[in-house]
């Protein structure tokens, strides 16, 4: 009885100095920022992280390289972090925090549940994203409050780079179309098409759609719904675009098909040109602002004492 009793202590202090060791080895501390540490247990963690933002999974060929994007960028969240302390930034926008989260989640073919199931097979949490996030955005905050007045912008390329805009993008045009599809007859075309015209005149285009079209639309009179120019053939498009609502296109010979188009309305959305100019200079002033970002925290870098252990 005493011989079992001495066997189960032992395994007991047996699995309570190895649970000691991995906790020993999970808090080891591997790098020093300033007076901060991180731990082998950050590095592991980050390594998860590293691997699933980039879609990849840790394997032999890329485990180094990996290792080595994490230690950068843990040694960068810590050296802002501890900038983030020193001048008591607390404050960031949520929705910008659930927008980053869900831009993650499409980034990786997924919504945000299955981004926190990916997150629990790796054993994290979805906390442990959102805290990398909430250092970006606390940064970003620190920032524009140090550097908004000294944003300067060149205002003759601001508008040059909106009038390239203003070039570069269209009016989008839809058309409400219905169609009559026919196959193409290996012979006498000219008077089977005449038979559709002549009925599309009689009887009108749904009911001749209903009775000689072979497209799905068929069913539906030919009607073919709301259609945005970029999405239709060439072909088409030159048949249809001077057409008025209720015209009908002469029949376009395509490579199987013979079509005629008739046009139900169209709807033409101008482009707005107040967007498009606040979007460029947002642009330029973020763009400033990452010059400030970068030049802040290199300035930060080269005064931190980083040490690998």
């Amino acid at each position: 009885m005493r011989k079992i009793k001495f066997l189960s202590f032992g395994i007991t202090l047996f699995l309570l100095i190895q649970t000691s060791n991995i906790n020993s080895l999970e808090n080891r501390i591997v790098i020093s920022v300033g007076n901060q540490p991180i731990t082998h247990l950050d590095l592991v963690k980050e390594m998860k992280l590293v691997a699933i933002l980039s879609n990849q999974k840790i394997v032999p060929s890329n485990k180094e390289q990996i290792k080595n994007i994490a230690v950068q960028t843990l040694i960068k969240r810590k050296i802002k972090q501890i900038e983030l302390i020193k001048r008591n930034v607390k404050n960031y926008n949520n929705n910008d925090l659930e927008r980053l989260i869900l831009k993650t989640s499409n980034s990786l073919g997924t919504d945000k549940d299955g981004l926190e199931k990916i997150m629990k097979l790796n054993n994290l949490s979805l906390n442990t994203l959102a805290d990398r996030f909430k250092v970006d955005l606390l940064w970003n905050s620190l920032i524009f409050e140090l550097y908004k007045n000294k944003v300067t912008l060149n205002m003759s390329e601001i508008e040059e780079k909106i009038n390239l805009e203003l070039v570069s993008i269209k009016d989008k045009r839809q058309f409400l179309l219905s169609e009559i599809e026919i196959n193409k007859p290996v012979e006498n075309a000219k008077i089977e098409l005449d038979k559709i015209m002549k009925s599309i005149k009689l009887n009108g285009f749904e009911s001749t759609a209903k009775k000689f079209s072979i497209s799905k639309s068929a069913e539906y009179g030919g009607n073919i719904g709301w259609v945005e120019e970029k999405n239709l053939s060439k072909i088409i498009f030159d048949n249809i675009k001077n057409l008025n609502t209720d015209d009908v296109s002469k029949p376009i010979f395509l490579p199987e098909t013979i079509v005629i188009i008739k046009m139900n309305g169209e709807k033409i959305f101008k482009k707005d040109i107040q967007k498009i100019k606040d979007r460029v200079v947002r642009a330029e002033k973020e763009k400033k602002l990452q010059m400030f970002s970068n030049s802040h925290y290199s300035n930060l870098r080269k005064r931190s004492q980083i040490e690998f252990l």
